[in-house]
């Protein structure tokens, strides 16, 4: 089927049934003779079903709505609404009954093809609210949040929605107290993170001079917005991953910082590095955050472990702060608890000048200024422990139960490896040096078996060196 649009002359009978209805419409905007007679002959005869749906396109019509809305001479070129409300008009002519017949089976295919109209048909209001707010509804929402909302606003999140707080703005206008994110986002069952998705792309537009900035704006006050196809310039392209930025305004809500600062530093990794490498303060703040990160985030505490794995002057460093660590840990818990634990192992009362001394020696640590207070850890540790070995040696109770835990402890960790390999097949595996280590470990058995007093041992037998 040709089409030819240069002069309806040269349209198909149907396309010149579909232009006079055309004409129709536009000439007088749908005089009930016109329009509603020539568009029942148009879906008596399913004449738009019969015409191309564009140029160079013979496939017809998908829907009745398609024709409608269509450009001319394909369509009408009209709004479905706007022929729905021409529908409710009454035929001059409809007393006939003819006449009536004809525009009551018009009207009803018209509504079989189109379905209901919004107000009838719940569905259809909801698809007309998602489209409208789709469309513009970024600059209202962003206006609700930017006007109701102030980041790091502690006790905004405490009140009630009943509970507000008059405040008075410099032009002596009054207005409501804003609110934090995360209160808003709980009074509007959303979550913070949203809120302030909305949050920073309002900030953007207030860079760009094209929306009032936060201090201009009060809860319920109404301005003029932007175009509707202006909102993505501000919320789309930057919200891209999402969860990486939502994480980053969290943090910087928490912190009462700029999240557009924070965004700059997060985008240029390099020059984050040159600033840690070369400025002190920098790389302090920097050590902070991470130790922070590292409560919650296994993957980088993994991957710091492995870092401190690879470099033997980490490893050495971590060595030697964790044993600073544990020096100081037995300080204050002798200076404060009053309880030391022996060389041997035995938790005992510590002795008042060995808490004396304690409680001396950890004031000075904390009052130190030293670069290094590993080293002044390490002296109090040793001034503490050679006071504990002094206490004992002159407490004979105490000497004797520190000797009794030391010898326990060596036997008990002996017979532990011994036992280890008690069930290796000792006659298959056995040369001269494994049988000379096992008959000098029987020997050093028999001499402390020899050392015992002689009530003691003599259900004790010493047993032949010579008998392995």
């Amino acid at each position: 089927m040709s089409v030819k649009i240069e002069s309806n002359s040269y349209l198909t009978e149907e396309q010149q049934q579909v232009y006079q209805l055309r004409e129709s419409l536009e000439r007088n905007g749908g005089n009930p003779v016109g329009f509603l007679g020539l568009l029942a002959a148009v879906l008596r005869g399913d004449t738009w079903r019969k015409i191309p749906s564009g140029v160079n396109d013979e496939k017809p019509f998908a829907s009745f709505a398609d024709f409608i809305t269509a450009k001319p001479p394909f369509g009408l070129g009209s709004d479905v609404e706007h022929v729905r409300v021409l529908l409710q008009l009454r035929h001059p002519h409809e007393g006939v009954a003819h006449v009536r017949e004809e525009m009551d089976t018009m009207r009803a295919q018209v509504r079989e093809l189109l379905g209901p109209a919004a107000d009838e048909d719940p569905i259809a209001q909801d698809a007309q609210k998602f489209g409208v707010h789709a469309r513009s509804g970024g600059w209202v929402f962003g206006l609700m949040v930017a006007r109701s909302v102030q980041p790091g606003q502690g006790h905004g999140g405490d009140r009630s929605s009943l509970d507000y707080q008059r405040s008075e703005r410099t032009d002596g206008s009054s207005g409501f107290n804003k609110v934090s994110a995360k209160r808003f986002a709980a009074m509007s069952g959303t979550s913070s993170t949203r809120v302030m998705r909305f949050y920073r792309a309002w900030e953007r537009a207030v860079s760009a001079g094209v929306v009032p900035a936060f201090d201009d704006l009060v809860p319920g006050q109404d301005v003029e917005l932007p175009k509707a196809e202006l909102w993505g310039e501000y919320f789309t392209r930057y919200e891209q991953s999402t969860d990486r930025r939502e994480s980053i305004a969290e943090q910087a809500e928490a912190a009462g910082t700029s999240y557009t600062e924070a965004m700059k530093v997060a985008g240029n990794p390099a020059a984050l590095r040159t600033a840690i490498l070369g400025d002190p303060r920098t790389a302090e703040a920097a050590r902070k955050a991470l130790t922070d990160r590292l409560e919650d985030d296994a993957d980088l505490q993994i991957a710091m472990a492995r870092t401190v794995a690879a470099v033997p002057e980490l490893k050495k460093a971590v060595a030697s702060e964790a044993r600073r660590a544990e020096q100081l840990d037995y300080i204050r818990r002798v200076a404060g608890e009053g309880k030391l634990k022996t060389p041997a192992g035995q938790l005992i009362d510590a002795p008042p000048a060995v808490q004396a001394e304690a409680q001396r020696q950890l004031a000075a640590i904390e009052r130190s200024q030293e670069p290094s207070p590993g080293e002044s850890a390490a002296e109090a540790y040793e001034a503490v422990q050679d006071l504990v070995v002094e206490a004992i040696e002159k407490n004979p109770e105490v000497h004797v139960a520190e000797q009794r835990a030391r010898v326990h402890k060596v036997l008990t960790s002996t017979a532990r490896r011994i036992a280890s390999v008690s069930d290796a097949p000792l006659a298959e595996i056995v040369d001269e040096e494994l049988m000379r280590e096992v008959t000098a470990l029987q020997e050093s058995v028999n001499a402390l078996i020899a050392l015992l007093p002689p009530q003691t041992g003599k259900r004790l037998r010493v047993v032949d060196s010579k008998a392995i």
